[in-house]
């Protein structure tokens, strides 16, 4: 009986340490699949959006975007050398987002690739109004971005970096559509692309 109880006593003490183990591996290097970023790649439907900004026309083509997820947006040619397409966000939440655009890649290394995602949101009769954003300090309706920094004017809201966050605070249930513009000199029927995430 006193063997037993022995026994007993030993299988639960290292039962413990394996419990204790098991837990402070999780506190060291927690893994969740919540806590994990994902990646997706989308690619925008060509659209030519300069003359024809209403609401009902850009929402045909579209893609939903949300928070939590790297995209690697893909954008095909529209007009001669230019790539555009349309990004819609809805705000799960009143708050201040950050949108973040970088790595702009040309499929041919060392093309001059530069554009912006300019942003609007709905304003009544199918027409669409500006959302002005907070990047490096200025409020402007863009974000621009490139594959090379490019600096051509005194005004920071119009130079190209390699990386633009903009920040605006929106309300929840508030939709947002980002016009995704670039151009390149280097004429390619494949995709560019440029990385986006919301936070």
């Amino acid at each position: 009986m006193k063997g037993k109880f022995q026994k007993n006593g030993a299988v639960k003490r290292i039962l413990a340490m394996l419990l204790t183990v098991a837990l402070l591996a999780a506190v060291v290097n927690p893994v969740t699949s919540e806590a994990k970023t994902k990646n997706k790649t989308i690619t925008l439907k060509a659209t030519y959006v300069a003359t024809s900004l209403t609401e009902s026309y850009i929402r045909k083509s579209c893609k939903k975007v949300k928070t939590g997820i790297n995209y690697k947006v893909k954008l095909k040619q529209y007009m001669a050398y230019s790539y555009g397409g349309v990004m819609k966000f809805t705000a799960p939440k009143t708050k201040t987002y950050a949108f973040k655009l970088n790595n702009v890649k040309h499929p041919n290394k060392g093309a001059i690739t530069q554009g912006a995602m300019t942003f609007y949101t709905p304003s009544g009769y199918d027409r669409l109004q500006y959302v002005y954003v907070k990047t490096r300090g200025v409020k402007t309706e863009k974000l621009s971005v490139a594959a090379k920094k490019y600096t051509p004017t005194y005004y920071d809201d119009q130079n190209y970096y390699t990386s633009r966050t903009g920040y605006v605070k929106l309300q929840k249930g508030q939709t947002v559509y980002m016009v995704m513009d670039m151009s390149t000199m280097t004429f390619t029927k494949k995709p560019i692309s440029v990385n986006l995430n919301i936070k």
